[in-house]
């Protein structure tokens, strides 16, 4: 629970876990390795790399969204602050897929009003979970790319509803 820490007059005591990961947060943005609206690792994560329980990450993330040097946003992480930051994170896997579906579509894989693999094929081609392939369908359609007729298939829209793209 505690680490000793050296100072240049030698040691001064044990310092907790939670601030020994505090440190090594701000340290990390300090030296730039975690920029505004960057994900920090997950409590599972920063638990391993510290050898420390959940709960002290915990506390430990709750200090520093307290000094306001990141913010939590719920069932999704937490990420170097100002909350105005564009957010820096890998894509979830759903997102990915849609990336490569959509990429797919503006490359003339896909014609308008033709009908995309269905989630089972979906599932082989790309090796993912049902709710993924799910997702990564609703997120298409959310977008603009295709359009659901219910009971008969996901069909890719025409590129007048496409996103504005490069």
């Amino acid at each position: 629970m505690y680490a000793s820490v050296m100072t240049k007059r030698g040691p001064r005591g044990p310092v907790p876990i939670y601030k020994t990961i505090i440190n090594a947060i701000k340290d990390d943005i300090a030296a730039g390795r975690l920029q505004p609206g960057q994900a920090l690792p997950t409590e599972a994560q920063l638990g391993e790399a510290h050898n420390a329980s959940r709960l002290t990450v915990r506390r430990a993330l709750s200090d520093l969204r307290e000094e306001g040097v990141i913010y939590t946003v719920r069932a999704e992480g937490s990420y170097v602050g100002p909350e105005d930051a564009p957010k820096i994170r890998e894509p979830w896997p759903f997102e990915k897929l849609a990336a490569t579906i959509a990429e797919g579509i503006k490359k003339g894989g896909y014609q308008p009003d033709e009908v995309l693999p269905s989630e089972s094929e979906m599932i082989e081609q790309h090796g993912v979970a049902k709710k993924t392939a799910r997702a990564a369908v609703a997120l298409l359609r959310e977008q603009g790319w295709v359009y659901t007729v219910p009971a008969i298939g996901t069909f890719v829209a025409s590129r007048d509803k496409w996103p504005n793209t490069p």
